[in-house]
């Protein structure tokens, strides 16, 4: 059926109007079947289904692989998937229960209304692209110190959101990922999900960690089921870490509580992938402090052996680090480091008198273990200022300090 460019254009200022259902409900009287339409990663727009965090799995479907062509007919379930150019991306409309003598007339259907689709992927496409800008911005200013207001970069997404309300931070950091492509589907997902969680919720994504941001009043995202799903859909591991409640307006702490928890099973050999900053013991108390003072507690108590290992050989803060990981036990620490009993009593000598103290007594391993284990949080967690003086030593303590 060839439509009239009236009809076209008609059919494109209707959906820029009223929303993709105009052209989508169109379409499926002229083609007398029901039809899906998708953006590049899966995601259903259309028909609009359920807001339940239970139908979210449904809300995507998988995708063939075109490799670059126009459509793929399926006879397996006869359905036909017509690709879309739009903005260096695509989307799909997706016709069901199409048998092989209609392929020809819908094809020449959907050519003729794929401008209102692609005009519809054109408008959101622009939404997505400030939702990125704002996201960039949020990012520098919780990663970066960023000096900014928050309700500033808030309202670049058009929230207006109470800066006294409590939000949480869950920092989720992604292993394995093996494309761009993969991780902008993992991401879009994410942010599906947590629209099923709170309307107010948001995702600040970034290189390195994804914050998922939620009011303190909402129920607390299923990590469970969130990391089996990403798990078996992607193939990739997750590790999630999540802080305590703060004012919105402190929403730079809540993400420093969500980066500590998150490596804070790695420095301490914790198997786990979800791990609570309430459920740290004393390093609550030490991380509840400002980063800079904690900084200054570590680098305070570590200097003297690390400019020791500068000068000379970089073994007294690795034998300090096996020391604390064996509960001093001399033996064992001795094994670890392949070295004769005698050699690791020269160090441990070498150690007191360096930090004038005693490593017998319970109050000093206590300072110590302490120091050693928010040293390597803040260095794999990313606070540690470039700029120090210490940062070249960094690199030769990752492989030791964790236990």
């Amino acid at each position: 059926m060839a439509l009239a460019y009236e009809d076209i254009y008609q059919l494109v200022d209707g959906t820029l109007d009223r929303g993709l259902p105009y052209v989508c409900t169109y379409i499926e009287k002229l083609l007398g079947r029901p039809i899906i339409i998708t953006d590049c990663d899966g995601l259903i727009h259309y028909p609009n289904l359920p807001l339940s965090a239970m139908d979210l799995d449904e809300s995507f479907v998988t995708l063939p692989n075109l490799e670059k062509k126009e459509y793929l007919y399926s006879q397996k379930n006869n359905c036909l998937y017509y690709s879309i150019p739009c903005n260096d991306s695509q989307a799909f409309i997706i016709v069901k229960n199409l048998p092989t003598t209609k392929v020809s007339i819908t094809l020449i259907t959907l050519k003729q209304v794929k401008l209102a689709i692609k005009c519809y992927f054109s408008k959101l496409y622009q939404t997505n692209k400030n939702l990125a800008f704002f996201e960039q911005e949020m990012y520098e200013y919780l990663i970066g110190r960023k000096n900014a207001n928050i309700t500033d970069i808030l309202t670049l997404a058009n929230y207006h959101l109470p800066a006294e309300t409590p939000y949480y931070a869950i920092a989720m950091l992604v292993h394995d990922i093996k494309s761009p492509e993969q991780k902008k589907a993992l991401l879009s997902y994410s942010r599906e999900y947590l629209k099923y969680i709170a309307s107010d919720a948001f995702l600040v994504s970034g290189p390195r960690f994804h914050f998922f941001i939620l009011p303190a009043e909402t129920k607390t995202l299923n990590i469970e089921s969130l990391n089996n799903t990403l798990k078996n859909n992607y193939k990739v591991a997750l590790s999630f870490g999540q802080s305590t409640p703060h004012p919105l307006a402190d929403l730079r702490r809540s993400c420093d509580e969500a980066r500590i928890a998150l490596y804070y099973p790695q420095v301490m050999g914790i198997q786990t992938e979800m791990q609570s900053f309430a459920d740290l013991g004393n390093f609550i108390f030490l991380f509840s402090q400002d980063i800079e003072t904690v900084k200054q507690f570590c680098w305070h108590t570590l200097q003297p052996l690390l400019n020791y290992d500068k000068k000379y050989e970089n073994v007294l803060l690795r034998t300090l680090t096996e020391l604390v990981n064996s509960n001093f036990n001399l033996k064992e620490t001795a094994q670890h480091l392949f070295i004769h009993i005698n050699t690791l009593y020269y160090r441990i000598n070498k150690i007191e008198q360096l930090l004038d103290t005693d490593l017998s007594l319970m109050s000093t391993r206590v300072n110590l273990f302490t120091a050693l284990k928010a040293w390597n949080l803040l260095h794999l967690s990313g606070f540690w200022d470039d700029s120090s003086d210490s940062i070249s030593d960094a690199p030769l303590l990752f492989h030791y300090m964790t236990k």
